[in-house]
This record gives structure tokens, C-alpha cells and sequence, in this order.
């Protein structure tokens, strides 16, 4: 028997099963064992949980216009039946922790689409290893829920035929999204552009970004994507007109002060910093293509430095730029009237890398699924500004997930190398990722060091 020709077999059944193992060790113990000392913990005990037992209490009719939480009603209304059937906390953790699992498996099933089950089990083995990802998975948290319902729309829009089919399903999934997170409006980016590639409006894309699924281009394939919108925009209406504003009243005073313009720049940053470990090993491959492409990436590479050389760049608390690995970085170097040298610097980076990956993609017939993606992340960066807090826990899941699905884009039969390659980077992104959560996540669950 030919083992070589059974592994791909064996890796589409072993794969899943290793993550959902790994995942599992990672997020029981702390569920079953651990304390509630971390951040996630602090907002389940003031937020999340008392918002679950508030509906939990007045169902079949819950209030939706004032509850302790900054988001949407539809995660907690989702645990509050089974609150409402008894199910004790530790329970409504293990069923909110489904949610992290999915979004792993499904980051390994989008890649496993492009590089095969193998390669793509190391793609997703950073985002397994995230601290956000563990511990929004670990405590009740709205974060795996909304990222793992984002996530499925913008895979199904830049993989799936756009036909009638396709945008029902996600006009429901963003209706879900909208209903979790308020923020999720991004998701309206990747939807349209499933609208428009498979409309004639289609046909003036790059010819990297043709794809035989938009054929035959049709107009009603927009009207289709716009009328996908639609749901989703009445409910969001709805929750802001009992609200009285953008954000439950609980916590206005929190995420709508105003907005907060570094989020482009500092979800820029995020991809520089951890694109430029996963592709450290490729690096001979990223420079040829950002040699083909010099003049246009230069030109991104400096939008993107002007823009993140706003005034206002470094750490501080008071104005929500803390929280996480990445502002610790910041503050570990220079801050020139205002500015932070390591934003700027990584935002320039991670445009470029950013860039290199779509051209990769782009030259191996992949540019519309690549296109989609880069698109939705942008959008999500930039509704984000919305928000007065930037915490990395807002971005670092979906960065994850487009770093594993970009990757996996640029790889095909014509490039042997790039697999191992590949492979390398993200067993090394995922060891980083490891060492965060040693000391972010399972050091502070059970005592072993004190949060500050």
C-alpha cells in the first residue's frame, strides 16, 4: 500500500481530531478548575453572565433595551434557555466554548481547501494556541461566538458559487452577526463583494481575479447580495433605536466616547507583527513578489505609514490603547511627539506582507477568494475605529484566521517548497502564541501569577 497516496485521507480525519483534542485540553481544565483571575473572567462575572441570568429570568419576553453588556442580545440570549433549564455556569461555559472549537475547525477546513488537510492543520495551530481564542473560549465572552459566525460569511462569500442559495444563507449568518456584535457591519464588505465579482461589474476585476464560479455573470447576483443586507440592517435599527444609541447604556461610557483612529493602523500592526514570524521561513518567496510588485506595494506600504503617524499613537489606558501583547510592544520603544515608533514601523510592514500575499495568491488563479479576504479584513480595521477601546482581543482572532487562509491561498503544485515553508512559519507563530498564553491565560487561571 502506498502510504503517500493514504495520508491525505488519514489527514482529513486526523487533523480535525488533533485540534479538537488540543483544544479541549486547553480550555476544560480552566473551565472545571481554574479561577476567574483574568480578563475575560473579569467580564464574564460583571457583563456576560449577569446579562445571561438577567434574560434567562425574563424569558419568553426579555428587555433588550438596557442590559450589562456592551454588545448585541444574541449570545446571551442564546444561553440563557439552557441557564433557564438549570444548567450551572461551568456547563453554560463548556456549551459557549463550542463556539472556539468551531471557529479552529473551521479556520482548518478553509485552508484545507487551498493547501490540503496536512499543511492546513499547522496553519490553524496559532490561532488554536491564542490566548483570545482560549480564553474567549474558556470564560462567557461574545468573542468566539461573533468570530466564528464572521468568519463562515466571509469564507462562504469568497468560496461559494454567489447564487440565490448562498446569499440566503448569508443574509442569516450576518443577521446572527449583527445580533451578537453591533461592530460586525464590516461583514457587509465580503457579501457585496460576492455580489459585485459575480455581477458583470465582475468583469473589469484583475484577470487574477476571475474565477469560473461568477460565471455566468449575472445582475441579479447584486441585487441578490443587496437584498442580503437587508435583514440584518432592520435589526440592527431596531437594537439602536431601544438602546438609544450605538452600545447598550451600561457601558456607553466605555466603548462610545468618541472615535478612537488608530484601529486601521494598530490591526495594520498586528498583521506585520505576527505575518512577519509565520513568513520569516519564506521569506525568498514574499520578496520575489514584492519584487513583481514594487512600485504599487511601496505606495501601500507609505499610505499606511502616514496613516499610522497620527498624533496620539502610544499607550494609555484612559484613552483604550492597552490590552495585550502588541501594546506592551509599543511601549517598549520610542514615542515621538505622540507617535509610536513600533506602529508605525509594523503597520508599514504588515501592509507589505499584507500585499505579498495577495499577489501570491493572485498568481495561482486565487486573487478573488484573496481579494475577499483582504477586503473584509480592511473593513474590519476600520470599523473598529468606531470603538473607543482598541484591545487586541478585537483583532487578533480574525488576523489569525486571514494569516492561515491567505497562506494557504499561495500554495499549490507548482510551488513544492512553499508547503514546508509554510508549515515551518506556523508551527513558529504557534510556539509565540503558546508562550502568551502560558503567561496570559493558563499561568493567571490557576494562580500561578497575579493580574495586575
Amino acid at each position: 500500500m502506498d502510504h503517500r497516496a493514504q495520508s491525505p485521507s488519514v489527514w482529513w480525519r486526523l487533523a480535525p481530531a488533533l485540534l479538537a483534542f488540543l483544544f479541549a485540553v486547553s480550555v476544560l481544565p480552566v473551565i472545571f478548575l481554574g479561577n476567574d483571575l483574568t480578563s475575560e473572567g473579569y467580564d464574564q462575572q460583571i457583563a456576560h453572565l449577569p446579562a445571561i441570568e438577567q434574560f434567562a429570568a425574563q424569558l419568553p419576553a426579555p428587555d433588550l433595551s438596557g442590559y450589562p453588556s456592551a454588545t448585541g442580545p444574541g449570545y446571551h440570549l442564546l444561553l440563557a434557555v439552557p441557564a433557564r433549564l438549570g444548567f450551572g455556569v461551568q456547563w453554560l461555559r463548556v456549551l459557549s466554548s463550542l463556539a472556539g472549537l468551531g471557529l479552529v475547525l473551521l479556520a482548518w477546513r478553509g485552508a484545507a481547501r487551498a493547501a490540503g488537510p496536512g499543511v492546513a492543520f499547522a496553519l490553524a495551530l496559532p490561532l488554536a494556541c491564542s490566548t483570545y481564542v482560549l480564553s474567549g473560549s474558556a470564560w462567557l465572552t461574545t468573542d468566539m461566538l461573533s468570530v466564528l459566525v464572521g468568519s463562515a460569511i466571509v469564507l462562504m462569500a469568497a468560496c461559494a458559487v454567489p447564487d440565490r442559495r448562498s446569499f440566503l444563507a448569508l443574509a442569516v449568518l450576518l443577521a446572527a452577526a449583527l445580533s451578537i456584535r453591533q461592530t460586525n457591519v464590516f461583514l457587509a464588505v465580503p457579501i457585496m463583494a460576492a455580489g459585485i465579482l459575480g455581477s458583470p461589474l465582475g468583469r473589469s476585476a484583475s484577470d487574477a481575479e476571475q474565477w469560473h464560479g461568477d460565471e455566468p455573470r449575472r445582475w441579479a447576483r447584486l441585487a441578490w447580495a443587496c437584498l442580503a443586507l437587508l435583514p440584518g440592517t432592520l435589526l440592527l435599527l431596531a437594537l439602536v433605536r431601544a438602546w438609544g444609541g450605538l452600545v447598550p447604556p451600561a457601558f456607553r461610557d466605555m466603548h462610545d466616547r468618541g472615535l478612537n483612529p488608530i484601529a486601521p493602523a494598530y490591526g495594520m500592526a498586528l498583521v506585520g507583527v505576527w505575518g512577519g514570524i509565520a513568513l520569516l521561513p519564506m521569506g525568498a518567496e514574499v520578496l520575489r513578489a514584492i519584487r513583481a510588485h514594487r512600485p504599487a506595494v511601496v505606495l501601500l506600504a507609505l499610505f499606511a505609514v502616514i496613516a499610522a503617524a497620527i498624533p496620539e499613537s502610544g499607550w494609555s489606558r484612559d484613552e483604550g490603547r492597552w490590552g495585550g501583547a502588541l501594546w506592551q510592544a509599543v511601549k517598549l520603544f520610542p514615542v515621538i511627539e505622540g507617535r509610536s515608533t513600533f506602529l508605525v514601523a509594523a503597520a508599514g510592514v504588515g501592509t507589505v506582507l499584507l500585499s505579498a500575499l495577495w499577489i501570491r495568491a493572485a498568481e495561482v488563479r486565487r486573487g478573488r477568494q484573496a481579494t475577499v479576504i483582504v477586503m473584509t479584513l480592511l473593513a474590519l480595521f476600520v470599523v473598529q475605529a468606531g470603538n473607543s477601546q482598541v484591545w487586541e482581543r478585537y483583532f487578533d482572532p480574525a488576523v489569525l484566521v486571514a494569516l492561515a487562509w491567505l497562506t494557504a491561498l499561495g500554495i499549490d503544485r507548482t510551488r513544492p517548497h512553499s508547503a514546508g515553508r509554510a508549515v515551518l512559519g506556523a508551527v513558529i507563530l504557534a510556539a509565540v502564541q503558546l508562550g502568551i498564553s502560558a503567561l496570559g491565560y493558563w499561568a493567571p487561571a490557576f494562580g500561578l501569577i497575579a493580574v495586575p
